[in-house]
């Protein structure tokens, strides 16, 4: 049964390449040898594909999303967050990862990484207190996207504190 199978697809495949005016005989006989090629008027182009975009890139895309939505203590979205629950959101919608509530049990959750090892999408904890009190995402050049407080809304800012510590969702 295998072997018609196999057998059936090579049929086609010679088939589609005869089709295109590929000889099956040329070491190179490939769909890219018929690009420029005219076969019944028509012509034959290449498809090339797009690289998928980066996790950091889905998170990016899906964080500015977000700008403009409101800040509501407790708020998980989707259209209003406080500063955690914009990093969940933004986090599973973009990558399917699912990240603790709270701030503190976020920093938990992530590989510690160093300022100059950290890449937009990462997230930016920031301290005092003996504590984490806010998340947000690392937007590269200084800046983050958060949820900053109450009568605010999600926006991006300047890193405005050196009371910080970088982490990656692992």
């Amino acid at each position: 049964m295998r072997a018609r199978i196999l057998r059936g697809a090579a049929t086609g495949a010679l088939a589609l390449g005869l089709a295109l005016g590929i000889s099956p005989l040329a070491p190179t006989a490939t769909a890219d040898a018929a690009v420029g090629k005219r076969h019944e008027g028509q012509r034959v182009e290449q498809m090339t594909a797009k690289p998928l975009p980066s996790r950091g890139e889905k998170v990016m895309s899906t964080v500015r999303a977000q700008a403009g939505d409101p800040y509501s203590w407790g708020g998980t979205g989707p259209s209003r967050f406080d500063c955690s629950g914009l990093t969940q959101y933004v986090y599973k919608k973009a990558t399917g990862k699912n990240l603790p509530r709270t701030s503190s049990a976020q920093a938990g959750a992530t590989k510690r990484i160093s300022r100059g090892d950290a890449r937009p999408g990462d997230l930016v904890f920031f301290t005092g207190g003996g504590g984490v009190y806010h998340v947000a995402i690392y937007a590269g050049g200084n800046e983050v996207w958060h949820a900053p407080g109450s009568g605010k809304s999600v926006s991006k800012a300047k890193i405005w504190t050196g009371s910080i510590f970088f982490g990656r969702v692992r």
